[in-house]
Order: C-alpha cells, then structure tokens, then sequence
C-alpha cells in the first residue's frame, strides 16, 4: 500500500478502514526509517495525521496518537506536529475527558510530554499574549494541574505523564510563572508533592520542575514563602534514621524532620539526584534562596547524601563537587557577606 493511500484511509468514513490505517501508521512510525519517510513524505503526513486527533472512535485515536508520539522521537518531526497545533488539540481533549468524565485518550499525556520537549511545542501550548491564546492555555493548563493533583491516588495513571509536561513548559518563563503565581494557587506546590511518592515519572517531573523554576532568580522569594518546596525537593535524599541527631532535627521543617527521624532509602536513580542537586545549586544563586536552603535545614541531608556519593566504588565527581559546592554556598556564603558589612 502507498504511502499516499494509507494517508487518504485514515479519513475514510468507515470506521473499519480508519482503524486499520491507523493502526499500519502507528507501527510505521515505530521504526526511524518509518519516521523518516513520513518526514519526507510530499503529501503532508504529518499535518494529516494530526488533523485526526478528533477522530471520535476510540480505537482509531488511540493509533494516531501512538503514531505522533512516535514522530515526536524526531526534532524535526516533533516540530512540525507542533506547529500543526497538535498540542493544543489533545489538551483539549484531555481536558474534555476529563471534565465529563469520559475515558482519558490512550497516549494523550504522552504526547504532551513528546511535543512540549521542543521549544516550538513549548511555545503554541503556552499559547501568546498577542493573539489571546495565552489565557485560554493558561486555563487549560490550570484544568490539566486540578485533574493532575486528584490523580495522585490512582495507581498507573496516564495523567502522572503530566509531571514531565509541566517540568517542560517550565522551562520557559511563562510557564515557571503559571506554577509559581500566588493568585493562582501556588502550583508548583502541587507538581513537587511527587518527589515524595513511589512513581518514577511524578519523581523526575517534579525534580526537574523545582530545577526550572529555581532557574529564575526572580522567583525565588516567592517560592522561599513554601518551605515545603525545598523539604520535597530533598525527601528522595533521606537515608537510614541512625544518621541523623536530634540536634540534626532541631529547627528542620517538620515534614523534613519526620522523614529522617523514620528513615528512608536514598534513591537509587542517578538522574533524579543529578537533578536535585543542580535544582538545589540554582536556589544558591540567590541569597533569598539561600536562606530559603537553611531556613528549611536541609543541612543535615545533604550531609549524608555526600556520605552516600563518596562510598561508590567509582563515585561520580560531578555530583560530589555540586554538592560540595551547595554546602560552602548555604552555610558560608552570606555569613561572609554579613561578616563585611
């Protein structure tokens, strides 16, 4: 079958046919070689595939989308199903399911995360102050931040895909000044409550989310106002309670305390503490958040982490010297500056 022909059957009017086109499309675009054609293709395959994002059959949606999350393993095919809006319509269409209470489209959150990993996707799914989009993305987003929280109990749910989408719009500062906005809630608070829970994706998204955030310098008093924040941004850090005193515990944020005084695991995910250790770095960068850093005593763990880092038989450097590099900046940076003035 060409090419051509299987674009022109996933609009066909029989559902049959569609399903069946769509579903060829989705295991094409397994394949790089399979991405690479539909790139290349002359009959505009990209924008074809994501007109059908408002396919009404369940079965047919759910292959398109697999095949644009597929394409979006590609930059170049990741921009062009941005810049074909396929971001703005499956928000809409999770926020749809989800306020009527239909089932969620299989790969919807997926996708988010696919497309809004480029700037482009970032961008359209921020929406524009010129155009007016920004509000309507903005209240979308809001939508997609509500069901995202009333999911946290919900074991193998789509929606914890939410949390690298939120890390990614983050990046931007519109996006980090949604989260951090007071008159909207403070969400930022809501995405880093998944640092304390047992799902990889809530884990790494809210790591990466505090990191972004932490990025602007400028929002850093107003993220000082949540203790929490930082106590979260270090609860995957807390090892066995036999290494903390009460001395230690002392002054410590209660949540943070609680932990250490029942023990944990340090986390056994390289990339999660990486990124807690450069979110941490960028909160150095300022001294409100250095104050927001010893206010909360996050001291004590970070303490033991470095502990932790060292006794690896090849222990990676790089994390050795960020934190090294977090201890001298909280405890001693504006001592000195104090000292001076």
């Amino acid at each position: 079958m060409a090419l051509d022909d299987l674009l022109l059957f996933i609009d066909h009017k029989s559902r049959l046919v569609r399903i069946g086109a769509s579903s060829v499309l989705a295991g094409l675009s397994a394949s790089r070689s399979g991405r690479q054609a539909l790139i290349d293709c002359k009959a505009d395959a990209i924008e074809k595939i994501v007109n059908r994002i408002n396919d009404d059959h369940d079965a047919a949606l759910t292959a398109i989308l697999a095949s644009l999350v597929n394409l979006c393993e590609e930059e170049e095919a990741a921009v062009r199903v941005a810049k074909a809006g396929a971001g703005e319509k499956t928000m809409k269409k999770i926020v749809s399911a989800l306020e009527v209470g239909t089932r969620l489209p299989d790969g919807a959150p997926k996708l988010l995360v696919n497309i809004s990993r480029v700037f482009e996707g970032r961008k359209r799914m921020l929406g524009y102050v010129s155009d007016g989009s920004s509000e309507e993305r903005k209240k979308e987003i809001l939508q997609l931040l509500h069901h995202f929280e009333e999911s946290r109990k919900q074991k193998d749910n789509d929606l914890s895909f939410l949390a690298l989408f939120f890390e990614n719009i983050s990046q931007e500062v519109m996006g980090a000044n949604l989260l951090c906005d007071e008159n909207e809630g403070f969400k930022l608070g809501i995405v880093a409550k998944g640092l304390a829970e047992d799902n990889k994706e809530r884990q790494l998204g809210a790591a990466g989310t505090v990191k972004n955030c932490a990025f602007f310098t400028e929002l850093h008093r107003g993220i000082a106002e949540h203790a929490e924040v930082a106590a979260l941004l270090v609860l995957p850090l807390v090892g066995e309670s036999s290494s903390f005193e009460d001395d230690d515990m002392n002054g410590m944020y209660a949540g943070l305390a609680s932990k250490c005084r029942i023990g944990g695991k340090i986390s056994d995910d390289k990339e999660l503490r990486r990124m807690i250790y450069e979110g941490l770095l960028l909160f150095c960068r300022s001294k409100d958040g250095r104050e927001f850093l010893r206010k909360t005593k996050v001291y004590p763990v970070i303490r033991e982490v470095h502990k932790f880092e060292e006794a690896f038989e090849i222990p990676d450097e790089d994390h050795i010297e960020m934190i090294e590099r977090i201890v001298e900046q909280t405890m001693l940076l504006d001592e000195v500056e104090d000292a001076v003035d």
